[in-house]
């Protein structure tokens, strides 16, 4: 479930690291030292269907609180795709169909078609976490939309500025660091049981859609597979952003949408926040 949930939020503590059940958001105010007016900090899910993504008259107040947006990428800036596409391929040649016996592909293959749309051929050379992402409009069974496309177009109306809190590299080398061997496996473990990986998807989207930090933050913990590579996807990035993070909200109002899998947690951006000495509080929206 950590891969999976890890996956839906790449294209999320109360006093230290809980959360109230009367606090459940994924909406946070950031004040003190040195911030004038707050800034927003909210946690997104990267595909929803499009009917599940409602601003709220509340949600919206805060976003024209702010004077600049940032999301993980830039994703105003035409570079950040392309140098997604120039990264996205395996090196020295490595194909999936190398990577998995022929009775595995064969099997990977068919499923990965009836949910994603596309043959596996298609993307036989790119990284398969990256492939693997392809299947969640077939998972959710509309044609899947992301928090971030939305607040883009806020910002377009707003006519406010976006950046990244990191870059399209940061986000490749993170992908790069986990052996292709292990994310080909990971790939046929994810389709060896559709039926389970669709009910598993559909608990990830109702715990996020009930806005329970502590609940995403257990089903993100209970894949021993992919434990190891907790730190580097999730805990090293959060610490990078921080600095930036304070930065800017000590500049101007500005609103942060990141994946939620980042905010909870003793070493999620909530937390690391209070430890710096700021004020981190729930928003009801």
């Amino acid at each position: 479930m950590k891969r999976l949930f890890w996956l839906a939020l790449l294209y999320i503590s109360y006093q230290s690291q809980g959360q109230t059940p009367a606090n459940k958001t994924l909406l946070w105010q950031i004040s003190g030292p040195g911030i004038t007016k707050p800034s927003y900090l909210y946690g997104t899910i990267h595909i929803m269907c499009p009917d599940d993504i409602v601003v709220t008259p509340a949600l919206l107040a805060r976003f024209d609180a702010a004077q600049k947006l940032y999301l993980e990428l830039d994703l105003s800036d035409p570079k950040t795709m392309t140098d997604a596409a120039a990264g996205m391929m395996m090196k020295g040649g490595v194909t999936l169909q190398q990577l998995l016996p022929k009775t595995t592909y064969d099997t990977v293959a068919q499923r990965f078609q009836k949910l994603a749309g596309v043959p596996l051929a298609f993307v036989n050379s790119v990284q398969p976490m990256l492939a693997e992402a392809a299947i969640y409009p077939g998972l959710l069974g509309c044609a899947g939309e992301a928090w971030e496309q939305k607040f883009m177009q806020m910002a377009k109306a707003k006519k406010i500025p976006v950046a990244g809190l990191e870059t399209t590299k940061d986000q490749l080398d993170v992908i790069d660091s986990i052996p292709y061997q292990v994310q080909a496996d990971m790939l046929a473990k994810s389709l060896e049981d559709v039926d389970s990986l669709r009910t598993s998807f559909k608990q990830l989207l109702a715990v996020y859609k009930n806005k329970d930090l502590d609940s995403l933050n257990t089903l993100i913990n209970d894949d021993p597979d992919f434990g190891k590579y907790e730190a580097i996807m999730i805990d090293k990035r959060n610490a990078k952003w921080i600095p930036e993070i304070i930065k800017q909200a000590k500049l101007e109002p500005s609103f942060f949408a990141v994946g939620a899998g980042h905010l909870g947690g003793a070493k999620g951006v909530i937390n690391m926040l209070r430890k710096k000495g700021f004020t981190v509080k729930p928003v009801a929206y």
